[in-house]
């Protein structure tokens, strides 16, 4: 069934003498994506994710590359970063720098979003 809107005598006898309805006013309606994105965002969990993908783009700049290319972070659980090590003698080296990493973590990103950082062997 069709919608059809209820309209005033004035309106319909404008529109039996024009031939044509005016279109009605849906502006009532629309909505700009700059307002719907950002609660979308936080409905789906993207914000999140997204802050997840920085925090893994920036785990690059704070090592050298032969770290960076052994370890990689594979999950922000809670507020803990957790990084996979390859190999024992890195997970060694990481695990001497890690009061350092976490530092320049917390320095770039805060301390209430990463509170430690586990190394997972494998």
């Amino acid at each position: 069934m069709r919608y059809r809107p209820s309209r005033s005598t004035k309106e319909r006898v404008i529109a039996e003498w024009r031939g044509y309805w005016e279109e009605q006013d849906t502006s009532q309606f629309e909505n700009k994506i700059g307002d719907l994105l950002p609660a979308m965002m936080k409905t789906l969990g993207l914000k999140e994710r997204f802050q997840e993908e920085m925090i893994f783009e920036a785990w690059h700049s704070m090592v050298d590359n032969f770290m960076a290319s052994n370890a990689r972070p594979v999950a922000l659980q809670g507020r803990t970063l957790i990084i996979q090590v390859l190999h024992a003698a890195v997970h060694y080296e990481l695990d001497r720098m890690k009061g350092q990493l976490l530092a320049r973590m917390q320095e770039r990103f805060g301390k209430d979003r990463i509170r430690e950082v586990r190394f997972r062997l494998g």
